[in-house]
């Protein structure tokens, strides 16, 4: 709920910022965005699997608006799912583990155009973004034990030692819920027609946050490795279709004009 009013607020604020400039032209449109996702931990004793690509998915809105025929803002609200398997075999139990993370993200960055025609735009986007998560589930399991942790409960099944099987609710401690990083792309944008356009883009992500509370992804599961900071980083594409208006019902008349 705080988000959803910040994002009105930060949305609003464009709007006034737009009118002071007499600025016409927004863009509000849908994205998709696949792409391949990894944790940087260089200190991580867990090793990486073979990965599903793209090992993530998202989608959302963008809100883009323009002062000149060459500099903008845009922003947006999106939700992504991503997931990530690592295996470990120090003392010969082969345990597999498997990371799944929802976030909600909140990008905020400065759009450059070059026109290579009348129909088509060379684009750079740079800027800050906030992610903000809403559901981990990290699962290792190996023959003699499976330990399962998400958000919302805590549970370890034994194969030998039924008698110690834990299951408990509690609130997910083990990843920070909110994060700051950079986003960046570069893509290609142009027309259907004079109020419908389409873009795609090669993006990328880093959290410079650390991502974890606890060294459980820089540490041998007993914990006595030092913790070490653990960054998010995604690679992908941006795939959108945008609608082009004024606010005060002046559709610009120039032609494929951003």
């Amino acid at each position: 709920m705080i988000m959803k009013k910040f994002l009105v607020a930060f949305i609003l604020g464009i709007s006034f910022i737009g009118n002071a400039q007499d600025i016409t032209d927004w863009q509000v449109g849908f994205n998709l965005n696949p792409f391949f996702f990894t944790r940087i931990n260089p200190g991580s004793s867990f090793s990486k699997d073979r990965q599903d690509l793209p090992n993530g998915f998202g989608y959302g809105i963008t809100i883009e608006k323009n002062w000149n025929d060459q500099w903008g803002v845009k922003t947006g609200f999106e939700y992504s799912k991503q997931n990530e398997k690592y295996f470990f075999d120090a003392i010969g139990d082969n345990t597999s583990i498997k990371t799944n993370f929802e976030y909600y993200k909140m990008p905020i960055t400065i759009q450059y155009y070059y026109p290579l025609n009348d129909k088509l735009f060379l684009t750079f986007n740079q800027g800050i973004q906030f992610s903000f998560l809403k559901y981990y589930k990290t699962v290792d399991e190996n023959e003699y034990q499976i330990r399962t942790q998400t958000s919302d409960y805590y549970e370890y099944i034994s194969f030998e030692h039924p008698e110690s099987n834990q299951y408990s609710k509690e609130e997910g401690i083990m990843h920070k819920k909110t994060l700051f990083g950079i986003i960046g792309s570069i893509g290609l944008k142009g027309f259907l027609s004079e109020k419908i356009s389409y873009s795609t883009s090669l993006r990328y992500e880093y959290d410079f946050t650390t991502a974890d509370n606890f060294p459980y992804y820089s540490s041998i599961p007993d914990g006595s490795d030092t913790e070490k900071p653990t960054h998010n980083f995604r690679l992908g594409l941006e795939l959108g279709l945008q609608y082009h208006f004024s606010i005060n019902d002046r559709f610009n008349k120039n032609s494929h004009k951003l």
